[in-house]
């Protein structure tokens, strides 16, 4: 299994919009990235595909946080960010460090920006990183002195302040010459642990008062691990987040408009399970979880064995009260689950 990734940085539409947009280096861009992916995708090296997400046409609704047309690859994992390191708030680093992965390979958009922060933060968090120049595209920028750097001078300026400090500075045949040089050295097979879960301890499990959201009626849980320290409004800061992932009309002829949220102070980060029913009789679910106290979409994370005895009572609540000849969504929403440890 290989120990490195290729991280595709911001490759996306969105920069097809913008007004410093320029074609005058875009086609060597394209033909240095393609090669390298092509090349870590024969050799068998993840390929992470990382989008930007923010305001504007940065913003998941303009429908331009996608590849641009000329990808065509499948990644292995596709991250969502809205800083300019693709590591610290999307979750990335722990999907890296689940997979044993120590190397990173760094191509993308903007030479300057988002690959080289992401180079400078990967190497703090102890990541050996190769800087694919070449693989990596910019544009001009004016200093407020009025001094224009063309883009040559912005990434022989991102290549002096990152060589030996922080990443090793290649081209596309370096980069896929050291992968063939990491593959050769022998690999200590990983040591085998036997599962021993421990034993089941009840939760409690208590109903909050509902959230109520442009017509959207969403029930509400709190399931807690005894000794959890987060805020008080932790999980009220994530629900800016399901709000923008909720369909805007809350009820349809398809769907009652209601659903529930599990705020699940977990042992080691809290979790919000939401889901709400559609097409007469599914759920359509996400997860958040938090990450040094910041909310983030799920990547490996799940809802667990507690979560899913508050599932199985919504489902058993959902067709009693409105999978019914007259449905009723008053009573659906006055039916709770609680437990109590008492």
């Amino acid at each position: 299994m290989s120990h490195s990734a290729l991280l595709i940085i911001d490759v996306q539409r969105s920069f097809e919009q913008k007004d410093f947009w320029q074609d005058d280096h875009f086609p060597d861009f394209k033909r240095a990235i393609s090669r390298l992916i092509d090349g870590c995708q024969s050799r068998n090296v993840p390929l992470i595909d990382i989008f930007h997400v923010s305001q504007g046409v940065f913003a998941l609704e303009s429908g331009l946080v996608t590849p641009m047309s000329f990808l065509s690859h499948e990644p292995q994992v596709r991250i969502y960010k809205h800083v300019h390191n693709a590591l610290t708030e999307s979750g990335l680093d722990l999907w890296l460090r689940e997979r044993n992965i120590n190397h990173l390979i760094i191509s993308g958009m903007r030479t300057e920006q988002c690959c080289e922060t992401t180079t400078r933060v990967a190497s703090d968090l102890g990541f050996d990183v190769t800087f694919v120049t070449e693989a990596t595209l910019t544009f001009p920028m004016t200093h407020s002195s009025g001094q224009t750097l063309s883009a040559e001078e912005i990434k022989l300026r991102t290549e002096l302040v990152l060589a030996d400090r922080f990443a090793t500075i290649t081209d596309v045949d370096g980069a896929l010459a050291k992968l063939d040089s990491l593959a050769a050295q022998p690999q200590e097979p990983a040591p085998s642990k036997a599962w021993l879960p421990k034993p089941y301890l009840a939760r409690k499990i208590e109903p909050l008062s509902a959230w109520k959201f442009s017509g959207w009626q969403l029930k509400r849980y709190g399931i807690e691990f005894s000794g959890t320290t987060s805020p008080a409004d932790i999980f009220e800061r994530a629900y800016s987040r399901v709000a923008s992932w909720l369909p805007p009309r809350a009820t349809t002829a398809d769907r009652p408009g209601v659903g529930w949220m599990l705020e699940h102070r977990g042992k080691t980060m809290d979790y919000l399970v939401v889901g709400w029913w559609d097409n007469e009789n599914e759920l359509r679910m996400k997860i958040w979880v938090t990450e040094q106290g910041e909310w983030r979409e799920a990547l490996t994370e799940s809802f667990c064995v507690w979560d899913m005895q508050v599932m199985a009572f919504e489902r058993d609540a959902f067709v009693a009260t409105l999978l019914q000849p007259k449905p009723d969504i008053e009573a659906y929403m006055k039916q709770h689950l609680t437990i109590n440890l008492e």
